[in-house]
């Protein structure tokens, strides 16, 4: 019974404790916090007075516009909040509850202007005019002070015409104005300084309490004439009459007018081909004369006005003289021979030309395109056809020809004809070398013209020496004139000597020859020549030639071949052949021969009298290494083809390398063309030596900036490849 009892006390503890806190809680001070900005810009408002009503409690804003009250009753309130220039404010109610803080914000709203700009007859004025006169050069107004307090006011001015804004009373731009009290203002204009037209300025007038703005205007609207510019009459080929006329004088009105032309759009005053001044008759339209036009030629012309403002103009109008044509026609050239030809032309005047036709004939030159200042027949004047007899032209050259005709207007031409002279040229052959001695031997020829070659021939003969293709500067002989066959007997020569004779035939402007014989006059030592040409590789350690015994020496040939060794001018004492007897080519092989090695090797030719040698020919490793390269024909040539160059490379290294190599003595490798590639694509199997992938060619696409390569997997041409190999070529000319 007595634990019940305690349990049932220490309950009532308990429920009595509660009730006490929750009555201290219900009446727990709260508080207020706040800001004060302007309604317009936002900004802060310091110095502001916030009373709280009713209670009664003050304070002030501080440098942010923010306020405070702490300790506050929960209940009900308002903010009552004040400030100078702007209108008092009383907040809608504000709760504040038990332990809270309540954020009260409020905004304020500006008192209007009390500053204001009057007249002399007190009313409200926003601008001040000074008019177009150039007495009148000051104004008057009035700054009011509408408030009931004494307000400082200031003007700020910064105009280049206006000289002065000052007090009537002190003199100065700035002072104090008593509430209810105004301060009269004068403001003073330079009008040199104006210009022309209608200036404005704002004049900003400003106080504590308010500003305002205030308009100052001064001289009068100006403007340019405006007028038209009237289609041309009376065109001639170097005459016309402009016409204009004025819709507008413009303020102030203008003070001269006329007209403007060219050759080019849009003429004025400083960029035309020339003026004309009109004069000033009180008629709006107007004209001028023009006589020293030029025909065939497009003009503009702009009618134009200038007053005080500046220049006015109507729209161009373009007009073209007539052109005074004269159609030409060229005619075919023909009579074609060595120096001269025939031509000529016909003339006709286009519609509308009476111009009389002054020169005709036809020029020419080696340019396209002749003209007058060339070479030129001059063959009358008049309309009509009209033939030319053109001379003392050059033997095989190119001419451009054409027809003209000259008027007062100019020089016309018709359409260009081409043609070549004849070249002059000879035909000559040589007769085969006989009666073969020591000192003398007999030769000739035979000389003929075609039939347009109309030049004489003035000598022919033989002409012989010991180097290959003799000319009649060397020992010759003269076996008349004209066209036809003739012998020609040679003497003083040499004996057992090999001698090089053609014959030829000379016109008055060249000197043309025949064929060249071979011969070798009798004695006692044989004639032998090593063809060096001929060499071809049989395998990495043999060679093959062809020689040529040309003179026996008088004496039967019974032994001949090549001889060869490591130092020069071998002999049959060293490695040599045998290659059986007589005169007349034959073939040798050289075996033997190892690598890195060079060779000198000679032919030879041994009679009953003595051996004899021909030129030493020397064979470098990289000879023999060239002549086992593959070769192949293609259009009439062989092609002898490097080997692979073995690494990628663009197309501009590819062909630098190719130009800058040297092989064997030979500089002109190259690139394969295009079609030569293909070509070897074709073959490259026989060829050997091509990997499947692309190969470079010389040919270049100049839209592509790149050249053209043939991928030997498939054939197809590549004009877009960064890399490709590169196997270069030369070519033997067959």
């Amino acid at each position: 019974m007595r634990k019940h009892i305690t349990i049932i006390a220490l309950l009532i503890i308990i429920l009595l404790m509660a009730g006490c806190r929750k009555k201290d809680s219900a009446t727990a001070p709260g508080s207020i916090y706040g800001s004060v900005v302007d309604k317009a810009s936002q900004a802060s408002i310091s110095g502001a007075g916030v009373e709280l009503m009713p209670k009664g409690l003050k304070t002030v804003t501080g440098y942010d516009g923010t306020f405070q009250f702490t300790q506050i009753d929960p209940g009900d309130y308002n903010l009552f909040v004040t400030k100078t220039g702007y209108k008092d404010l009383k907040s809608s109610t504000i709760t504040v509850k038990p332990g809270e803080t309540f954020k009260g914000d409020v905004q304020i709203e500006k008192l209007p202007s009390i500053l204001r700009i009057i007249n002399s007859e007190g009313q409200d004025i926003d601008s001040l005019g000074f008019g177009a006169e150039n007495d009148v050069t000051s104004r008057t107004f009035s700054i009011f002070n509408d408030s009931p307090r004494k307000i400082t006011w200031w003007i700020e001015e910064n105009c280049s015409w206006i000289t002065e804004a000052i007090s009537m009373l002190n003199h100065e731009s700035s002072g104090e104005i008593e509430a209810g009290r105004q301060e009269p203002i004068k403001v003073t204009i330079d009008r040199d300084a104006l210009g022309l037209g209608l200036k404005s300025y704002i004049l900003n007038i400003n106080s504590d309490n308010g500003s305002k703005e205030l308009l100052i205007t001064a001289g009068a609207d100006v403007g340019l004439p405006s007028l038209t510019t009237d289609p041309v009459s009376n065109l001639t080929q170097y005459f016309v009459t402009f016409n204009g006329t004025v819709i507008n004088g413009g303020t102030p009105v203008y003070t001269e007018r006329g007209f403007v032309y060219s050759t080019n759009p849009q003429p004025t005053i400083d960029n035309n081909l020339g003026k004309i001044v009109s004069g000033i008759n009180g008629q709006a339209s107007y004209s001028a004369n023009l006589n020293e036009l030029t025909p065939n030629t497009t003009y503009y012309v702009s009618a134009y006005a200038i007053n005080a403002v500046g220049v006015a103009y109507g729209d161009h109008v373009s007009f073209t003289t007539p052109a005074g044509i004269i159609n030409v026609t060229t005619h075919d050239v023909t009579d074609i021979a060595s120096t001269s030809v025939t031509c000529g032309g016909t003339l006709s005047l286009e519609n509308g030309n009476t111009l009389p036709v002054t020169a005709r004939g036809v020029c020419w030159s080696t340019n396209h395109n002749p003209t007058t200042a060339n070479n030129h027949t001059d063959d009358g004047s008049g309309i009509g056809s009209y033939t030319s007899y053109i001379t003392n032209l050059t033997i095989n050259t190119n001419y451009y020809v054409r027809a003209y005709a000259t008027n007062e207007v100019g020089t016309f031409y018709g359409e260009e004809k081409t043609f070549t002279t004849n070249s002059g040229e000879i035909t000559v052959t040589t007769n085969s070398v006989t009666s073969i001695g020591p000192e003398t031997a007999i030769c000739g020829g035979n000389a003929t013209v075609s039939n347009e070659n109309n030049l004489p021939i003035t000598a022919k003969g033989v002409c012989w020496a010991t180097t290959q293709n003799p000319t009649i500067f060397d020992n010759h002989s003269i076996d008349g004139t004209g066209t036809g066959a003739f012998v020609s007997y040679i003497s003083g020569l040499t004996s057992a000597t090999i001698y090089y004779v053609r014959a030829y035939a000379s016109n008055e402007f060249n000197t043309y020859y025949g064929e060249e014989r071979v011969f070798a006059t009798n004695g006692a030592t044989p004639i032998v020549m090593l063809d060096v040409y001929s060499f071809e590789a049989l395998s990495s350690t043999s060679v093959s030639c062809t020689s040529n015994i040309l003179y026996d020496g008088g004496f039967t040939i019974t032994e001949r071949g090549v001889c060869w060794s490591t130092v020069p001018n071998p002999t049959i004492a060293d490695s040599h052949t045998s290659d059986g007897n007589g005169t007349g080519y034959y073939s040798s092989v050289i075996t033997g021969l190892t690598d890195n090695t060079t060779y000198y090797i000679r032919s030879y030719a041994t009679n009953l009298s003595e051996t004899s040698y021909s030129e030493q020919f020397i064979m470098e490793y990289d000879y023999r290494i060239y002549l086992g390269f593959p070769r192949f024909i293609y259009n009439g040539n062989t092609y002898v083809v490097y080997s692979d160059l073995g690494s990628f490379m663009p197309w501009h290294s590819a062909v630098t390398t190719c130009e800058n190599l040297t092989f064997a003595g030979f500089t002109d490798w190259r690139l394969p063309d295009l079609n030569e590639l293909y070509y070897m694509y074709l073959i490259h199997n026989t060829i050997g030596g091509f990997v499947n992938d692309k190969y470079w060619s010389s040919d270049y696409d100049n839209n592509y900036h790149n050249g053209y390569s043939i991928d030997f997997c498939d054939g197809l041409t590549y004009y877009n490849a960064m890399n490709c190999y590169v196997r270069p070529i030369r070519v033997i000319t067959k």
